[in-house]
């Protein structure tokens, strides 16, 4: 199968596979969609932003290595100098021994500290040249890590990376220059609705839950991404104000099953702290299986209540007992 790069960057191929919304005031990138596979077979295997990913949520972070450092400074002294071709090539090398997302803070600091031989406009120019053409991955992010580091004032530029920022392999760069734009928090939260992947987990981490409208979105839609719900169980939870809910007397049927999905989430604690991180777990789900039981049989998850079952089976007494008055009623 050809590539999907063709002669094009990574840029093009993700500005070009962006579809209209119902009413064509939005974009999003189809089902399915994904980069052209690696070199490396075994890391074409991941999905978008899944390396990074789990380097984030699974990987002790370690500092960069002094031959990475070495190669960092030349790429950057040759950004200084406005060496293009050399810039490229040593940040394709970088590229190969350090992911972008591990070394962040030292680029940016390298370029903070550096400011008399590494003028702001011939980062900018490097970046935005990288952004345009490049058809290397963790290139085009060290690219938005430099663009994070200026004020965005161009419009035409801004809506590239919001398209850019589709491809869950770029959402997390994308967001931290997202943060520093007016209205970031709406944004972000543009950005987590119509991304599905790993980029939707790391929009809803950065997500202020400020609104009627987020938090409403939280609690039905966003553990609903294609890798883990569980990775964003706590803060859907937490966002959603979702325990205010189940507490509160008017509970609906509809908020119910939202909450019930969320609570098998949380119980799904392998990939990440849930459950156990909220004060007070136990009660809640006391509550719950309380709620659960003045609720019509239909809406009652069978498998939440076994999940639950399972964890709390010679824990405790009174949940035992309360999952099997719903079992048998």
């Amino acid at each position: 199968m050809k590539s999907i790069l063709s002669d094009h960057s990574i840029m093009d191929a993700i500005v070009n596979a962006t579809l209209p919304d119902n009413d064509g005031k939005d974009r999003y990138l189809p089902e399915g969609f994904r980069l052209p596979d690696l070199e490396d077979e075994k890391l074409s295997k991941f999905a978008d932003g899944a390396i990074d990913g789990i380097f984030i949520y699974h990987t002790e972070h370690q500092p960069i290595s002094d031959e990475a450092k070495d190669v960092m400074v030349k790429a950057m002294k040759a950004v200084g100098k406005g060496n293009r071709d050399e810039a490229k090539k040593r940040f394709e090398e970088l590229g190969t021994m350090a992911r972008a997302v591990s070394i962040i803070d030292d680029l940016q600091k390298y370029i903070i500290d550096h400011k008399e031989s590494v003028s702001a406009e011939s980062v900018v120019k490097f970046a935005l040249y990288t952004l345009y053409n490049t058809q290397d991955r963790e290139s085009l992010k060290f690219a938005l890590s430099m663009l994070e580091l200026v004020k965005l004032d161009d419009d035409n530029l801004k809506d590239v990376l919001r398209l850019v920022g589709l491809s869950d392999e770029f959402t997390l760069f994308v967001i931290f220059i997202m943060q520093q734009w007016e209205n970031s928090n709406e944004e972000i939260f543009r950005l987590a609705k119509r991304t599905n992947g790993w980029g939707r987990i790391h929009a809803i981490e950065r997500l202020i839950p400020d609104t009627p409208e987020i938090r409403e979105w939280l609690l039905r839609e966003g553990i609903h991404n294609t890798v883990l719900p569980a990775y964003s169980a706590l803060n859907c939870w937490e966002g959603s104000e979702a325990e205010n809910l189940l507490f509160a007397p008017d509970l609906s049927t509809e908020d119910f099953s939202a909450i019930s999905t969320l609570i098998a989430a949380l119980l799904d604690e392998g990939p990440c702290p849930g459950i156990s991180e909220i004060e007070k777990g136990d009660e809640v789900i006391k509550a719950f299986l309380r709620r659960a039981k003045e609720m019509p049989s239909e809406c009652i998850d069978g498998a939440v209540i076994d999940r639950i079952k399972e964890r709390y089976s010679g824990v405790d007494g009174e949940i035992t007992s309360l999952v099997s008055q719903i079992i048998f009623k």
